[in-house]
């Protein structure tokens, strides 16, 4: 296992149990890359954030194509992407 630490910014989206052998009940989407979030440690306080913007900090860890994060620390974002419209 090779883990890189990294900050993404993105939203939470809800991932379905079933497709996710990890468990990842949220992702963070940043880019449209998806980051899986480990449902440990900070990760499993995202359960709550669904559609928040975040700014997440953690372990990175590429696994079959697929990447997972294991949260350290995030935070909410305040999102003012409605003002650029």
């Amino acid at each position: 296992m090779n883990n890189t630490s990294v900050t993404v910014k993105g939203y939470v989206v809800i991932v379905p149990r079933a497709m996710d052998e990890r468990q990842a009940r949220v992702a963070i989407v940043q880019d449209d890359v998806e980051y899986r979030v480990v449902p440990r440690g900070a990760g499993i306080d995202l359960d709550d954030e669904i559609s928040t913007l975040v700014e997440a900090t953690g372990l990175l860890e590429e696994s079959d194509g697929l990447n997972y994060i294991m949260v350290r620390v995030f935070r909410a974002l305040e999102d003012d992407s409605w003002l650029e419209e």
